[in-house]
């Protein structure tokens, strides 16, 4: 169910987490109403991207595999309640992945330690205490979103391939049909702008 391929997608839909034609929301409430077919879709737009993060999220490519099918599952069973004014429908389908993936983590970081072999995990590891995961994707975007509506299109574009999908230099250059240097030059501008921005919220 889960495409192997984690090479570039070329056919990357303009505003990687909005949603401006209303096409994701649209499948989900399909979903809402028992079209698997509509699952399909979502399934083949968002799964290389969810699959992509979530390998580097835990370092496994066969866990990740996993979470990202236990996510389309969530997704497929909470797909009635999906409010889209409380959230674009790219980032309720990573929150709810990011949960998936805190919770390997921590029970990684638990086995290590009932085993006396405390091993720190290096993934900017959420607080002990219980949090909504999609509260917390939820708060992250809507300041992240204020700093990208900030930039130009060019420099935005740049850095939604670098920061979401981690592309290289390299390879952004090939996406966006843009020359390396001037890649470098739109990403340096775009990630001032925004460090600068999010400095106010202590991010």
């Amino acid at each position: 169910m889960v495409d192997s391929d984690l090479s570039p997608i070329h056919s990357l839909p303009s505003g990687l987490c909005e949603d401006p034609t209303g096409e994701a929301a649209t499948l989900i409430g399909r979903m809402a109403k028992g079209d698997g077919g509509a699952l399909a879709e979502l399934h083949g737009m968002w799964s290389p991207i969810l699959l992509g993060v979530s390998c580097r999220m835990l370092g496994d490519r066969r866990e990740a595999e996993e979470v990202v099918q236990d996510t389309f599952v969530r997704m497929w069973h909470r797909s009635a309640e999906y409010d889209a004014h409380r959230s674009p429908p790219f980032v309720w389908a990573f929150a709810v992945m990011r949960g998936y993936c805190i919770d390997r983590l921590r029970f990684r970081h638990r086995a290590k330690r009932d085993c006396s072999q405390v091993v720190p995990i290096h993934l900017h590891a959420p607080p002990e205490k219980s949090e909504d995961p999609r509260v917390m994707a939820l708060d992250d975007w809507r300041r992240v979103r204020a700093a990208l509506d900030l930039l130009p299109p060019d420099e935005r574009s740049c850095l939604e391939l670098a920061v979401f999908l981690e592309y290289t230099h390299s390879e952004i250059s090939e996406q966006l049909g843009t020359p390396l240097g001037t890649v470098k030059n739109r990403l340096r501008r775009a990630l001032e702008k925004v460090r600068n921005q999010l400095s106010r919220y202590e991010l």
